[in-house]
């Protein structure tokens, strides 16, 4: 049984659970052995367990960014493979920094480039920056069960509930297009988040996130939606909400930046919006035709089961694990 080390930071992070700690069963059901451990973050000990590579047929290395030093060491005593796990442009800032910040940041993205194998990136852009570096490329988009997704059953509503997923980092987006919703009659704003908007000047329905509601969540909107700005940071996202979303058999409306270009199908899953006025147009489509909803709903929670399911996924692993 080939024995596979996973080398994560934080367990609680979208990446683990999704990429990883999901396929784990899955995985192991097709002859493989996971041991998932946390990086730690003191020196010496980093020392002895990056070391103890050796023992594995290849490592798994999530997302992390290593520094020059540790970066050698694993290359030194891992015995296979090393595979990069990433679904976020890591190698940039999410917010500005300092140019000390910067430099360390590219040292290390080009540490780890080197000494990885194997890359599987949740989109072609982040796929580019490692092939520009002569690495080998699985493109793996973000995959979900899509039975952990109830199916909306679309109505006439009034109400209309554009409902957003998300995190505090990320509200800064949403925000953005509130003044397009308060333009609109007869719409209301859903957040799932563990933070939500204040003084939003639209009705507003708050729902903290967790991971055993977020399903039943996604149900109080009609119409799911992903504003996203255009930048290196952002290309590198990987439209988890909006697979989330159309697993949830809702119609999107999205920023055609990163993957949300590749993920929403316009005309057939949803519909992609640049400017106030596309947005606008947008919104009003999708609210005044309950039949558009429900076939767009249903088209994209079928792409989802056939494109972006944790089945596709662990058919992707098993393979690359396994030579």
């Amino acid at each position: 049984m080939p024995r596979i080390l996973v080398i994560i930071t934080n367990p609680r992070q979208a990446s683990y659970r999704l990429r990883i700690d999901a396929l784990r069963p899955m995985l192991v059901a097709r002859g493989f052995e996971l041991d998932v451990r946390i990086r730690p973050r003191n020196f010496l000990a980093r020392r002895f367990f990056l070391r103890a590579a050796r023992d594995y047929d290849s490592v798994i290395l999530q997302r992390k960014l290593l520094d020059p030093a540790d970066a050698r060491l694993l290359r030194r005593h891992a015995r296979g493979r090393i595979f990069y796990d990433i679904d976020d442009a890591v190698m940039y800032h999410a917010h500005p920094v300092g140019r000390i910040s910067q430099w360390r940041t590219r040292r290390r993205f080009e540490a780890t480039a080197r000494i990885v194998d194997h890359v599987v990136a949740g989109n072609e852009y982040l796929a580019q920056m490692f092939r520009d570096r002569s690495r080998e490329i699985t493109v793996l988009p973000t995959c979900v069960d899509p039975a952990h997704y109830q199916v909306k059953q679309h109505t006439d509503a009034n109400p209309i509930r554009l409902v957003w997923i998300g995190s505090r980092s990320t509200l800064p987006y949403l925000a953005d297009i509130l003044p397009v919703m308060r333009q609109i009659q007869g719409v209301q704003l859903v957040t799932v988040a563990d933070e939500t908007l204040h003084d939003a000047g639209v009705p507003l329905e708050h729902i903290p996130w967790s991971p055993d509601t977020e399903s039943a969540s996604l149900l109080r909107g009609d119409i799911g939606i992903a504003p996203t700005p255009d930048n290196r940071w952002t290309r590198g996202k990987c439209g988890f909400k909006l697979i989330q979303y159309m697993a949830a058999g809702l119609p999107v409306i999205a920023s055609p930046v990163g993957a949300n270009a590749d993920i929403v199908r316009p005309g057939e899953t949803g519909l992609l919006a640049t400017t106030p006025q596309e947005w606008a147009g947008a919104i009003r489509q999708l609210a005044s035709d309950t039949s558009l909803r429900a076939r767009l709903g249903a088209a994209g929670r079928q792409r989802v089961e056939q494109e972006y399911s944790l089945n596709r996924a662990v058919d992707v692993w098993t393979p690359l694990l396994g030579s």
